[in-house]
């Protein structure tokens, strides 16, 4: 039996899994990785078109309903590209603005994924240039995603068993 807190073919039961989801539903033309910064610093030299980086959340906050547990992780998300760093700034200017468009195609896919309640108001970004061991340029948002189904904690309940895993 498998548990919907987790993926599986059915149910995206996890925060990342949502995310997943939605840049692979962008395209083609977009690479997606989840890692923390430490295996983004080595990984992102082997990338070959843009990227979104979803950085592994060092914690967040549960939100504990009637039904259903909601997880609000603390969210960092990457977009970026390889680049070669030019002293003029011109080329790698192109290629933030280039990242910020990519970041707001994805906050629109997230907003129509039905995943997630809509983003709106103000997030801000940082310009991601020269911070790590391989030449990428990008930005970098922290938004909250504040899931629109959680996991349900109902009697017969889908929430982690490690008893119920063991048995299968």
């Amino acid at each position: 039996m498998s548990n919907p807190a987790f993926d599986n073919e059915y149910k995206l039961g996890t925060v990342e899994g949502k995310v997943r989801d939605v840049v692979l539903k962008m395209g083609e033309n977009i690479e997606y990785r989840f890692m923390n910064w430490a295996q983004a610093n080595v990984e992102l030299d082997k990338i070959s078109k843009p990227t979104i980086v979803y950085i592994l959340p060092p914690s967040g906050d549960f939100y504990i309903g009637r039904q259903e547990i909601k997880d609000y992780p603390e969210t960092q998300i990457a977009f970026v590209c390889s680049t070669e760093f030019d002293f003029e700034s011109d080329e790698n200017d192109a290629l933030v603005e280039q990242m910020k468009r990519l970041c707001m195609r994805f906050i629109n896919a997230i907003n129509e994924s039905g995943y997630f309640v809509q983003l709106e108001g103000k997030l801000p970004y940082k310009v991601l240039y020269d911070h790590l061991d391989e030449n990428v340029t990008g930005v970098v948002i922290t938004p909250t995603l504040e899931e629109e189904e959680g996991v349900s904690i109902c009697e017969d309940s889908d929430v982690y068993n490690p008893e119920e895993l063991e048995n299968e």
